[in-house]
């Protein structure tokens, strides 16, 4: 037994296909069946039941995986270990991140990343927060960076927090007419301090008869929507659904619906023809973290990949943590753990409460 056969036997477990898991592998279908074929020989067991399609694994297999899994868990740790050990000088970080956040995250932290880790390779795995979870959980990545609390995580996993967003929605600028508002407010854009303040504020019980564009299921954002619409006990007429938040603006800005996005699908655009308003007298916010196993060895370079994450986001998201009410000016930046379903340690601050 070897740590390739024990990758060869979970990625067949994973893709529940010996071709899908050999396209995956860059090894030939034939190749990767004879090497089950051996392990199953040499173990005295089968580990995949042939009979059923797709191929799903036996109660040997799955006892197989797992153990596999744990195997070379450790083995990654270990090497993050002795990477530190060099004092991070050379390696690689897998991390998971949804692609749009990507876009709005990573250009403001690579620069001083790399100053502090110049020879540290980050390879993305870009997707959506559900896939992004299945990943960490599977040991795919080593932490990733999401939105939305820590209810709907699993178990056995911490949390860090790196920064508070708001959300707001956006309509094009003739869409939410006058009689639609709580209050005018003022402002649409952000001033110099790069914060979106003194915005009027919409009944959202008025805008029924709008169209209203959300995402796509699998979604955090489309979760946090949908939590929204529950507390206000409010169902659009029509919903067209979209799997880009940026897509979402750009749609409201062209006339064709409303939508509530988070801040950064906002920020990139100075776009004369959308508004933005706040739909409550309280402004709606979540908490973007650091997600990562507790079972998992964070080396120098990940710890530090997080922390200057933490430093680029901080004074950035300090107006919002205001805001929210949610954080003292000096948030606490220690781990916090969850056993998932929204089961949390009672001294421990909810963070996705409605606001």
């Amino acid at each position: 037994m070897d740590f390739r056969e024990l990758s060869y036997i979970i990625a067949v477990a994973d893709h529940h296909s010996v071709t899908e898991a050999a396209k995956k592998l860059y090894i030939s279908q034939p190749s990767l069946s004879y090497i089950i074929s051996k392990v199953e020989e040499d173990l005295g067991v089968k580990l995949f039941d042939r009979k059923t399609n797709p191929i799903s694994l036996t109660y040997a297999g799955e006892r197989y995986v797992k153990t596999a899994r744990e195997i070379l868990l450790l083995k990654d740790n270990l090497r993050r270990e002795l990477a530190d050990i060099g004092h991070g000088q050379k390696g690689r970080i897998n991390i998971g991140i949804p692609t749009e956040r990507a876009g709005y995250m990573l250009p403001k932290v690579i620069g001083p990343f790399r100053a502090q880790f110049p020879n540290i390779e980050i390879h993305l795995q870009e997707s959506k927060s559900e896939e992004i979870i299945t990943n960490l959980m599977n040991d795919k990545i080593a932490f990733c960076v999401l939105p939305g609390g820590t209810d709907h995580l699993p178990v056995g996993v911490k949390t860090e927090y790196i920064y508070t967003e708001r959300l707001f929605l956006v309509a094009g600028k003739d869409m939410i007419a006058e009689e639609m508002l709580v209050s005018p407010g003022g402002r649409m854009v952000r001033d110099a301090s790069n914060i979106l303040e003194d915005l009027p504020e919409v009944d959202l019980m008025k805008l029924r008869e709008l169209p209203f564009i959300i995402m796509k299921r699998g979604q955090y954002i489309r979760r946090k929507v949908d939590d929204i619409f529950r507390r206000f006990d409010f169902l659009p007429k029509e919903i067209m659904e979209v799997s880009s938040c940026i897509s979402a603006t750009q749609l409201a800005a062209s006339g064709l619906g409303v939508t509530i996005v988070p801040e950064r699908a906002i920020v990139p655009f100075q776009n004369p023809n959308f508004r933005v308003y706040n739909y409550g007298p309280t402004p709606d916010c979540w908490e973007v973290n650091a997600v990562y196993k507790e079972s998992v060895y964070l080396g120098e370079a990940e710890r530090g990949l997080i922390e200057t994450m933490q430093h680029v986001f901080e004074a950035e998201s300090r107006e919002d943590r205001r805001q929210c009410g949610t954080y003292a000016e000096n948030h606490p930046r220690n781990a916090q753990h969850t056993d998932g379903g929204g089961k949390r340690d009672p001294h421990e601050r909810m963070s996705d409460q409605p606001l």
